[in-house]
């Protein structure tokens, strides 16, 4: 139900690359602070995603450039 009510405020085309992501940039964090002694930070997380997903952008197919450009744009 919580997933249904993203992607319907998402509107978006690659709705679960946005939920893998953002579930691996977390689980990034967590694994900084616990191996690394990093403290978390939303701030490094956002950063972290905005990595991963621009390269998943790249990988994407050409249909979705206009559309991931512009969403990962409105994110800085």
């Amino acid at each position: 139900e919580v997933l249904l009510h993203f992607k319907t405020q998402l509107v978006v085309p690659f709705f679960m690359e946005i939920i893998t992501i953002m579930c691996w940039s977390i689980w990034c964090s967590r694994n900084d602070f616990i191996f690394n002694g990093v403290q978390p930070s939303l701030t490094r997380c956002m950063n972290k995603f905005k990595t991963e997903f621009a390269l998943v952008v790249l990988r994407a197919c050409s249909n979705f450039h206009p559309a991931t450009d512009e969403w990962l744009v409105s994110l800085m």
